[in-house]
């Protein structure tokens, strides 16, 4: 593998921060090498006022421009009660972008399980299984992916994210070699 070292855009704005960006542009090049490459989750954790989101911003340039497709989210702290709230900022916009009967036949068997909790079915009678409604999240994600490829996630504020999505999103990093999905989480 090649070096890889950050553009002056990225220095400039990213002082002291070229190991991180160097990380990120690694694992953009190993999403985008083949269909088939494992997901990877990369975490940048520090205090308030390190320059997570200015990681997060440059991730995406990076992503960008080697043709990714990118979505994100963010975590608030007067919406850490709403379930799946960060969840729904990532996938929603795929999927409402699809007529209907296109999402139900995309998420198969998996529709009037995650589709509650993404906003995009009306909730069953009965009570869902969080397990289940985690499990469906992922396949959506999964299948997403596969349409999507390259796909990068970003998540910014994760501290302030919903339990729900916290939930998912543990439950999404255990199975990234599954997929070829990029998570950056601050």
């Amino acid at each position: 593998m090649t070096e890889v070292r950050p553009t002056a855009a990225a220095s400039a704005s990213l002082w002291e921060r070229d190991e991180e960006v160097a990380a990120v542009a690694r694992a953009v090049d190993s999403l985008c090498t083949d269909r088939s490459s494992s997901g990877a989750l990369l975490v940048f954790r520090g205090e308030a006022g390190l320059g997570k989101t200015a990681l997060l911003a440059e991730t995406r340039r990076i992503a960008e421009a080697r043709g990714c497709t990118v979505w994100s989210a963010r975590g608030g702290e007067t919406l850490r009660s709403v379930p799946f709230n960060v969840v729904r900022q990532l996938l929603q916009p795929a999927l409402v972008s699809m007529l209907p009967e296109e999402a139900r036949e995309y998420l198969g068997d998996w529709y009037d399980i995650a589709g509650p909790a993404l906003g995009i079915a009306e909730p069953g009678d009965r009570r869902a299984d969080p397990q289940g409604v985690c499990d469906g999240l992922v396949a959506a994600v999964r299948r997403l992916a596969r349409r999507d490829w390259p796909l990068v996630l970003l998540i910014d504020d994760a501290h302030w994210a919903d339990q729900e999505t916290l939930h998912w999103l543990a439950g999404l990093a255990e199975r990234l070699d599954e997929m070829s999905v990029l998570v950056v989480v601050a």
